[in-house]
């Protein structure tokens, strides 16, 4: 099978979309944006379906690919950013505690993807459930319309097509988390516990 077919099994699989219905663009998009947001093995589509989970970059990675499968062309960006306490209001102290010794950096990753004759941003990064913690959720897919992308970015650069994603990210990782990698990690996954808190507490 197809990578979207497998996509389609495990949605249905862990009673997230019914069996007798046809994934659409926006289908596509609010499955893999209420994936919880959590580190997964590896970033590569196929580990993403099979997990369940994933951060920003390993989720549009596996937008990108369902789109193009799909039929829509799509074109991954890469933001380097940080995470900086005054940027987020809705850090609780236990996850502002970990930005006391300063901004933590990271690497974003959204979508652009073509809808006939246009381009729209897409940013499934924060699960709908985030909504209730603060966090500016991307609640519906509107045809041509752009989504807020999730941080606040530095520098936005386009993934060049010859370039494998996920080499390109790592490297973007090395030369802009660098030594910070270690606190960019212990941050993101304290974060996820957060998120699934949240997620538990909305049902």
């Amino acid at each position: 099978m197809g990578l979207l077919a497998d996509f389609k099994t495990a949605a249905v699989a862990r009673t997230r979309f019914p069996d007798d219905e046809r994934l659409t663009q926006a289908a596509i998009f609010a499955l893999v944006r209420d994936m919880p947001f959590a580190r997964p093995s590896g970033i590569q589509p196929r580990t993403i379906v099979t997990e369940w989970q994933a951060t920003a970059p390993g989720k549009h990675l596996l937008l990108q690919a369902l789109y193009e499968e799909f039929g829509g062309g799509a074109m991954l960006i890469c933001a380097l950013h940080s995470f900086r306490a005054e940027e987020l209001p809705w850090l609780p102290d236990e996850l502002r505690a970990h930005l006391e010794a300063g901004p933590i950096p990271d690497v974003h990753m959204f979508l652009r993807l073509r809808v006939d004759t246009d381009w729209m941003t897409i940013d499934a990064t924060w699960p709908l459930a985030a909504g209730q913690r603060g966090l500016v959720v991307n609640e519906r897919f509107e045809t041509s319309r752009d989504m807020k992308v999730a941080i606040e970015p530095d520098e936005i650069m386009h993934i060049p097509p010859e370039a494998d994603p996920v080499e390109f990210e790592q490297l973007l990782i090395e030369r802009h988390v660098g030594d910070q990698l270690e606190r960019r990690n212990a941050f993101l996954d304290a974060l996820s516990v957060w998120l699934a808190q949240a997620a538990l507490a909305t049902g």
